[in-house]
């Protein structure tokens, strides 16, 4: 392997003022060109743990999520690591499967490996772990899911109000038997999106009916029996609210599976809308697409990025968290049968 001697050696210029070259202080043009034909010729290669023994810093991120398999994290996974890398930053990828147990280990391992930021998608409803982190002054960003009482950067879209709107749409559409299939019931978002689905059929007098609310189970990939469980009731829902995109996805298969006529045997609404996740932009062209609520996977991978980067390198250890709500937006279909007509 290729040392710092080496690109000495082979530039001419000293050790001291290469070392300023690579940690980003400006040096004069020549002993720069220098160093970069060297650089070149040798494919020198900066090992950023070996390199933060002494500056305090290693240059790399964590970045912690429930499930790769998921469609929402890639292109905000992709993004956010575009972003990081712009500023000299690698990143350390872990995949805890949606298991709480593997995603403390994970952490635990990213923290003795000295990582200068952490980025988490917690499936944990009491993070110690995560505080863990923020009591040793690294810089966090809890992104798509909060935790009750671990206070510190974080990246959320507006749940809460994207629900509301949603099913205010439908209730306009004349539907007032509205079923809900949700997910994990510590989890920050399905947790928010239940409670905005009861928020919203109270305020406008709908009877809450705990047969009509189940939930599917993501690890299983249940979610196409939980719908068909509610189409097949006996006095089944008039239109199924699907809270994520796990069960958006359970959905669309049980439409297949079952010949289900989309909207005249049951309306459909769901959060995220498949055809906006990479790879699955086909989807559009399937009729119907289900009415859904799109979230902004660049706009958060951007933010998330951003705090963490200013967290980073500007410090701001006195500055208090910061919680950035994200809009979403509604694209309607002729998913939801009009029943007022």
């Amino acid at each position: 392997m290729k040392t710092i001697l080496d690109v000495e050696r082979v530039s001419g210029v000293s050790k001291s003022t290469i070392s300023r070259y690579l940690n980003g202080v400006k040096v004069n043009e020549t002993n720069k060109k220098k160093i970069e034909e060297a650089i070149a010729q040798l494919d020198y290669r900066v090992n950023p743990m070996a390199s933060g023994l002494k500056s305090n810093t290693t240059k790399v991120v964590g970045i912690v999520l429930p499930d790769i398999t998921d469609p929402f994290f890639p292109p905000i996974v992709k993004q956010l690591e575009r972003k990081l890398r712009e500023q000299g930053y690698q990143t350390l990828f872990n995949n805890y499967g949606n298991d709480v147990e593997i995603e403390k280990q994970q952490v635990e391992v990213l923290i003795n490996q000295r990582v200068d930021g952490l980025i988490i998608a917690s499936s944990s409803h009491t993070g110690e772990h995560i505080q863990a982190c923020i009591d040793r002054e690294i810089p966090v960003v809890m992104m798509d899911r909060l935790i009750d009482g671990v206070d510190c950067d974080s990246v959320t879209v507006d749940n809460h109000e994207a629900i509301i709107y949603a099913m205010a749409t439908a209730i306009r559409h004349g539907h007032r038997k509205i079923g809900i299939i949700s997910g994990q019931k510590h989890v920050y978002s399905d947790k928010i999106r239940l409670n905005a689905y009861i928020d919203a059929l109270q305020r406008h007098n709908i009877e809450i009916r705990e047969d009509y609310m189940v939930r599917a189970d993501i690890t299983t990939h249940d979610a196409n029996r939980q719908f068909m469980q509610l189409v097949n009731m006996d006095n089944p829902p008039t239109l199924i609210f699907c809270s994520n995109v796990y069960i958006s996805a359970g959905a669309m298969e049980a439409m297949f599976i079952n010949k289900l006529k989309i909207p005249d045997e049951i309306s459909v609404m769901c959060f995220d809308r498949l055809s906006s996740f990479p790879y699955y932009s086909f989807l559009k062209s399937l009729q119907p697409e289900f009415a859904s609520i799109t979230q902004p996977l660049d706009e958060i991978a951007n933010t998330t990025a951003k705090l963490l980067l200013e967290r980073m390198q500007n410090n701001l250890e006195c500055t208090p968290p910061r919680h950035v709500v994200l809009k979403t937006s509604f694209h309607m279909t002729n998913s939801i049968k009009d029943l007022t007509t």
